[in-house]
């Protein structure tokens, strides 16, 4: 028989033993040096990593998504502008205008020469090879997206840009 000491001792092993049991899976997956796979049905394909590092930056790249929801899927295209970041890793900026949502194009020879990449034809906004705001009206620097590489190719969440500031 049982003392009452004895009984909650035993009881609270075995609910640490259930709880330790139970958390271990959790505490093995984020410990994993494993990579994750992203599910990249509804990115755009931006092509194959080894090639949008190569040729002069910053440019204009092109992309084609389908875009699924629980009831609809879309078609999506539209395009984004890659430059390089200091560091080496790639800087995929939106083409739309911090402003108004204009879409922002390239900029004339002239406006190159003095570092401005980008004009909104709009109302004149300038942002230079980075996407950082230097005259105009923007409030702050073209959106970023976050690139996921698998298979070796490129990918962006398109209905996700990242805001950024100065």
């Amino acid at each position: 028989m049982l003392n009452r000491r004895e009984f909650l001792s035993r009881s609270l092993k075995g609910a640490a033993g259930l709880l330790a049991v139970s958390v271990l899976p959790a505490g093995l997956t984020a410990c994993s040096n494993d990579k994750k796979t992203v599910n990249t049905s509804s990115m755009a394909n931006l092509g194959p990593l080894s090639e949008l590092t190569k040729g002069e930056f910053p440019k204009k790249v092109q992309h084609k998504a389908t875009i699924k929801d629980a009831w609809t899927e879309q078609e999506r295209e539209g395009g984004v502008y890659i430059n390089k970041n200091k560091d080496g890793s790639l800087l995929i900026m939106s083409p739309v205008c911090t402003h108004l949502g204009c879409t922002v194009g390239d900029a004339g020879e002239n406006t190159q020469k003095t570092g401005i990449r980008f004009l909104c034809p709009c109302h004149a906004g300038q942002y230079n090879e980075y996407g950082i705001n230097v005259a105009g009206p923007p409030p702050r620097p073209l959106a970023i997206f976050d690139a996921y590489v698998q298979d070796g190719n490129v990918y962006i969440a398109v209905l996700s840009p990242r805001k950024r500031e100065k």
